[in-house]
C-alpha cells in the first residue's frame, strides 16, 4: 500500500511540470506585420509636367505622376524616368513603404532594416569595448619603476 502512494506522490510531482510545457500564454496575442494592399478607390493620381534638369523634353511632357492615399492623405510624387509607367510604378512602391511605416512602425521592413543595423553597431562596440578593456596600457608599467627609486632617495636624506 506505501508503495502506490508513494508512486502517486511522484507522479502528482511531476504533473504540473507537464502541464506547463504543452500550455501556451494567450494573454498576449502575436504581434503580426500587416500587409499593405493600395486599392485604386483609394488613390488619387494625376499627371503633371515634370521640372528641373532635361530640358525641352521634361517640360513638354506630363510623365511626373502624383499620387496620393485618400484615407490617410499621404502624396507622393515621382518623375525619376522618363517613362509614365515606370513613374507610376515607382510611386505606388514608395507610397506603399510609407504606409508600411505608418501602419506597422517598427515592424515596417525599413524598420526592421534600421533595427538590425543598430544591433550590428552595439554588437560592433561591445566586442571593441571587450577587445580594448583586456590589453594593458604600456605606461603603467613606467610609472611602477620610477617610483622606488625616488622612495629611496628621500628616506637617506633623513
Amino acid at each position: 500500500m506505501s508503495n502506490i502512494l508513494s508512486l502517486a506522490v511522484r507522479l502528482q510531482r511531476h504533473i504540473p511540470l507537464l502541464t506547463r510545457a504543452f500550455t501556451t500564454n494567450k494573454s498576449t496575442p502575436p504581434v503580426v506585420r500587416q500587409k499593405i494592399v493600395l486599392k485604386d478607390e483609394e488613390l488619387v493620381e494625376t499627371f503633371v509636367k515634370g521640372s528641373g534638369p532635361g530640358g525641352q523634353c521634361i517640360n513638354k511632357r506630363s510623365s511626373c505622376v502624383d499620387l496620393r492615399h485618400i484615407p490617410t492623405g499621404i502624396r507622393v510624387q515621382c518623375q525619376q524616368s522618363r517613362s509614365l509607367a515606370d513613374n507610376r510604378g515607382i510611386a505606388r512602391k514608395l507610397l506603399r513603404e510609407k504606409l508600411d511605416e505608418l501602419i506597422n512602425g517598427s515592424l515596417s521592413k525599413n524598420g526592421q532594416k534600421a533595427a538590425k543595423i543598430a544591433k550590428q553597431k552595439a554588437r560592433r562596440a561591445r566586442r571593441a569595448k571587450e577587445k580594448y578593456a583586456a590589453t594593458p596600457s604600456p605606461t603603467a608599467t613606467d610609472d611602477t619603476t620610477a617610483s622606488p627609486a625616488q622612495g629611496n632617495s628621500s628616506s637617506s636624506a633623513e
